[in-house]
């Protein structure tokens, strides 16, 4: 049953079936050298333990570093280590929320994202957008009076549409005045294509009294299993936070942080070079498979972010269409998972582009011939 498919479940599919797995978007690349050689380097035998409850204090100061490197000016109180982007947006709600509130969430949305809400007993509100047109702010913002939080994907998985530091900063304002919560999951941030980002300094227009923004290195460094991240907000909901976080992740990984610290602060051009070289073989993916879905009769949507891709198709269900393509060893996803309604066909399928530039080109084989 569609309704109880998920991306994992598309995922082991493709190992049970020998399949390309375009489905779940674990990057498939090497990490940077320069975090292999800092896990070496770190002293693992005296960082074997609990720090305290906000995590390390060296990487806490690296992230203040790392933002100041982007013109980003905050304090170390300002930043919080977290064990990944959900354990932040996790800690948020349970910090921000009582049981049963509400939750705007835009669709289409981050699987995980609503599954999150209702393991945490909060009630998921819908906004509803067509695949392929653009949220409206002003709708967003309307809801805040009936919600008590509003989580935003930005660049979005799966469209990859990306709200201006503008629109951040005047929701910002908005939550301050409506007394909403505003979660800004920034996951994607290094995926912006035509002008990716180097300079954060228009973040410290906006007001984090009742806004926090998550980051997290899985995607950026391909490191998902190091289970690392970071939350900008106040000060005042950090210390708040920080109780949350610490009683379900026990502050995250003590190593992980260390390595992290080290590589931000001693090579940090090397990150950044590794960060564009990556960008650099997901485009090419990403050209490799739109020509080779449009062969196969689909039309891709356009990709300003991300490296997910939305496909249309005229098959009788979504599922037919990731059925046809399992049958080819091609695994996507169903465009009608990303909404709270699955039973609804949407036309589309999703696929990702962050593979092996050989798996690329298998799959444009398998498609063309």
């Amino acid at each position: 049953m569609v309704q109880r498919l998920g991306i994992r479940e598309l995922a082991e599919r493709a190992k049970r079936e020998g399949a390309y797995d375009l489905a779940q978007g674990v990057i498939d690349a090497d990490l940077p050298q320069v975090l292999v050689d800092a896990m070496r380097e770190i002293p693992v035998k005296e960082i074997s333990r609990y720090e305290n409850m906000g995590g390390a204090q060296k990487y806490r100061e690296a992230l203040v570093y790392y933002l100041e490197s982007r013109g980003w000016t905050v304090s170390a109180e300002n930043v919080m280590p977290v064990a990944g982007a959900m354990a932040g947006i996790t800690s948020a709600l349970l910090t921000g929320l009582k049981p049963g509130a509400k939750v705007l969430l835009p669709e289409p949305f981050f699987v995980y994202h609503k599954l999150l809400l209702e393991t945490l007993g909060y009630k998921g509100v819908f906004l509803h957008t067509e695949i392929g047109e653009e949220i409206e702010w002003e709708e967003v913002v309307d809801k805040m009076d009936d919600v008590d939080a509003v989580v935003i994907t930005t660049p979005a998985n799966p469209t990859g549409q990306t709200a201006s530091v503008e629109t951040l900063t005047k929701l910002s304002e908005a939550a301050k005045e409506k007394d909403c919560l505003l979660i800004l999951d920034e996951m994607y941030r290094e995926f912006i294509w035509n002008n990716p980002p180097k300079n954060d300094a228009e973040y410290q227009k906006i007001d984090w009294s009742k806004t926090l923004l998550v980051r997290s290195w899985s995607k950026t460094f391909a490191i998902p299993g190091w289970r690392i991240g970071f939350v900008v907000t106040s000060p005042e909901r950090i210390e708040k936070m920080t109780e949350r976080h610490d009683a379900f992740y026990m502050g995250g990984s003590v190593i992980a942080q260390y390595a992290m610290a080290k590589a931000l602060t001693e090579n940090l051009k090397e990150l950044n070079r590794y960060c564009r070289n990556l960008r650099q073989t997901l485009l090419l993916n990403k050209e490799i498979l739109e020509k080779a879905f449009t062969s196969y009769g689909l039309s891709p949507l356009p990709v300003p972010a991300t490296y997910y891709m939305l496909l249309k198709h005229n098959r009788p269900t979504d599922m037919a269409m990731v059925e046809e393509l399992i049958a080819k060893k091609v695994v996507t996803t169903p465009a009608n998972i990303l909404f709270d309604d699955t039973s609804t066909e949407t036309g589309y399928i999703r696929i990702h582009f962050a593979v092996q530039q050989e798996t690329a080109r298998k799959v444009a084989e398998i498609l063309t011939t």
